[in-house]
């Protein structure tokens, strides 16, 4: 078995492995990993991406990646080939590619949600400092009747020039929040407008769907919640987030908007819905569950912040 660098591989290498990848998540997660697929073998031609992969007899049995960006080294998926799994090698991988996240040019910072992992547990973070939280992803199909729920707000649909409203609005709904502390695209409004336009301009869970999107107003026009949805797969809708402002909470405003991007991704043919939420999120987790949500993956969300900075006290 042989450990190497990404940055030494080609695309041609790794293809049969993402190629099965892309098949993995596809029945796992109702997930079209094609694309994200396609722009990690342009990665691996340009010899751009961080991490490391793991051969044996010349195949490519398992690989990770990592993308380092100025305030923090974001980990990526990590797959293993069917026939590898229950080996180590997923451990192998993980620890060898943390440890160079946390030590790579002083970064401040190491995030990483195994949605996209087939790693077994959480070890490699526990043994190297990271916070960690649970998260499930959820399903529900659209064939299911949706609940009558009327909202006194009133839902527009989003629009393009919404994006810098949607990040402060965004940002103001995590202040204070463990996701917040987890994930540094929540932590001020600039990079909320980053994590805006990288679901609405570049894709970021599947191309964006504005007819499925939506903005929350109050009765004065002022906006106080929105809804942003994708196309995961021609039949599958994702819903991206969710966020309402800290005062209009607790009125079922929530439930109203993702009772609306149901409907519509029903109306327009598909026929399941997917999300992703933190389970200590127990008012968010309970309105998708009363709306017929149901487990599909239970996953984790990891960081590590370089000392003596902490993510949150102990206690």
């Amino acid at each position: 078995m042989r450990m190497r660098a990404l940055q030494e591989c080609s695309s041609r290498e790794l293809r049969p492995l993402l190629e099965e990848e892309c098949r993995h998540w596809a029945d796992e997660l109702l997930w079209d990993f094609r694309e994200v697929t396609s722009a990690l073998a342009g990665e691996l031609e340009r010899r751009a991406l961080v991490g490391c992969a793991l051969q044996e007899g010349g195949a490519a049995l398992a690989y990770c990646y990592a993308l380092a960006e100025p305030a923090r080294v974001v980990v990526g998926s990590l797959y293993a080939a069917r026939v590898a799994r229950g080996r180590g090698l997923e451990e192998r991988l993980l620890e060898a590619v943390l440890g160079e996240a946390q030590g790579r040019h002083g970064s401040p910072r190491v995030e990483c949600q195994t949605l996209f992992s087939t790693a077994p547990g959480p070890e490699p973070f526990e043994r190297a400092g990271f916070r960690s939280r649970r998260r499930h992803y959820l399903v529900r199909d659209l064939a299911a009747p949706l609940p009558q729920f009327v909202s006194a707000c009133r839902l527009r649909t989003f629009r393009r020039g919404d994006q810098a409203m949607a990040a402060r609005l965004i940002h103001r709904s995590h202040e204070g929040s463990l996701d917040a502390a987890l994930n540094l695209s929540y932590s001020t409004p600039a990079r909320c407008r980053e994590f805006v336009a990288t679901l609405v301009e570049r894709a970021g869970c599947g191309p964006f769907d504005p007819a499925a999107s939506f903005v929350a107003e109050s009765r004065q026009g002022l906006p106080i919640g929105l809804i942003l949805a994708s196309r995961l797969a021609p039949g599958t809708g994702h819903i991206c987030q969710v966020s309402v402002l800290p005062e209009a909470q607790g009125q079922g405003l929530g439930t109203a908007l993702v009772i609306a991007s149901l409907a519509r991704l029903r109306a327009a043919g598909l026929t399941g819905v997917s999300l992703s939420v933190t389970v200590d999120n127990r008012r968010a987790y309970r309105i998708y569950e009363d709306l017929g949500f149901r487990l599909r993956r239970e996953f984790g969300a990891h960081a590590w912040v370089r000392p003596p900075r902490r993510l949150w006290s102990s206690s």
